[in-house]
């Protein structure tokens, strides 16, 4: 209920695209967000996080709510993204302070260790899955189809089967034998 208070309170009138609008008199981004938070169905968290994305790309610029991509954060550059997790990760934002006034206790106060949490595993989340080698993993066969984009980037050769000095038994040890 805080954060459908914070974005509709916040005034912003994103649109929906044409195509994707809601029922009845669902027009705008809050709109949309505030019904769907009003309700006692579960929400993934993939929505709540773009739709908190989102509208830290309209504070860090009001210009991307128009554009040629679906959403304000994709109409941003690399800058201005940065500046919009910056603004997620703050811990004396106003998004913070309008969040933290309005959730009931105890979690009053909290919101600000959420969202730098939020904040930070959504930007390892997005590099693991870019510098992974589940890009180019066949798990059928159980190999690589290509070398990974983080193996080029990091100069990583891929997998080592061991050392000579490590195969086999150590300096021709066929057993090991205790003397306990």
């Amino acid at each position: 209920m805080a954060m459908a208070f914070a974005t509709g309170g916040a005034g912003l009138g994103i649109p929906l695209p044409d195509d994707h609008t809601g029922p009845g008199s669902l027009t705008t981004l809050e709109d949309a967000l505030g019904t769907l938070l009003e309700g006692n169905e579960k929400i993934p968290l993939s929505a709540f996080a773009a739709a908190l994305l989102n509208l830290l790309a309209t504070q860090a610029a009001p210009a991307s709510l128009v554009g040629p991509f679906l959403t304000p954060l994709p109409r941003l550059s690399y800058a201005r993204k940065a500046k919009a997790f910056e603004l997620l990760e703050r811990t004396d934002s106003d998004l913070v302070a309008l969040l933290d006034v309005h959730f009931p206790e105890p979690l009053t106060g909290s919101v600000s260790g959420l969202l730098k949490f939020v904040g930070g595993a959504l930007l390892t989340l997005a590099l693991f899955a870019a510098l992974g080698e589940y890009a180019v993993y066949d798990p059928a066969t159980k190999k690589l189809t290509a070398r990974p984009v983080g193996w080029r980037l990091t100069g990583y050769e891929g997998r080592v089967d061991g050392l000579p000095d490590f195969k086999g038994y150590y300096q021709g040890r066929e057993e090991a034998a205790g003397d306990a």
